[in-house]
C-alpha cells in the first residue's frame, strides 16, 4: 500500500465554463465538501470552501495542481497535501495571469522556507540592494509573494 496523506483544495474563482472540469477534478480526486459533509461527488462547486480526502496517495497534490491548471484555466485555487514521515507536505497556490507558487507546506497549508536556501540567496546579493529589490525578484520566486498576495484577495472576496 502506498503512503498517503489528507488533501485538500480551494477553489476562489472559476469562469462558468470551467466549473464542470472544476468538478470533474474534485470527483477524480474523491475530494467531497468539507470532508464528507456534502454529497459526494458534488453537482455544484461552492467557491471558498474546503473541498478534502483524509486518504490520497503522496504526489496526488502535483497530479490535481497539473490537472486543474490544463482543464480549467481560470480556476484560481490553493491546494496542500499534508506532511508524511518521510515527506514535506505540498502546497500549489494558482492565479491566472500572475502564476503559481510551489513549495513545502505543513499540515495547515503553511508555507516552509527553507533557511539553509535563504540564507544562500541573501549572501549573494550585491551589496547595496534592498529587501524591496530581492521580494520583487528573487525573494518573490522563493517566498511566493506576488501569487499569495494574489490569491488573499480572492480569498477575502469569497468571505465577504
Amino acid at each position: 500500500m502506498s503512503d498517503r496523506t489528507p488533501l485538500q483544495l480551494y477553489v476562489y474563482a472559476v469562469d462558468d465554463n470551467d466549473r464542470p472540469a472544476v468538478l470533474e477534478a474534485i470527483a477524480e480526486f474523491s475530494l467531497a465538501l468539507e470532508w464528507g459533509q456534502g454529497e459526494t461527488p458534488p453537482r455544484h462547486l461552492e467557491l471558498g470552501r474546503c473541498y478534502g480526502v483524509h486518504e490520497a496517495t503522496l504526489g496526488s497534490s502535483d497530479d490535481l495542481a497539473n490537472l486543474l491548471r490544463s482543464s480549467a484555466p481560470s480556476a484560481v485555487f490553493t491546494l496542500w497535501q499534508d506532511p508524511y514521515m518521510t515527506a514535506d507536505g505540498h502546497l500549489v497556490a494558482h492565479v491566472p495571469g500572475v502564476g503559481s507558487y510551489e513549495t513545502g507546506c505543513d499540515a495547515e497549508g503553511t508555507p516552509h522556507v527553507d533557511a539553509v536556501g535563504l540564507a544562500a540567496r541573501l549572501g549573494r546579493l550585491a551589496e547595496d540592494a534592498t529587501v524591496r529589490d530581492w521580494l520583487s525578484g528573487d525573494g518573490d520566486g522563493l517566498l511566493g509573494v506576488t501569487v499569495l498576495a494574489a490569491l488573499h484577495q480572492h480569498e477575502k472576496s469569497c468571505a465577504a
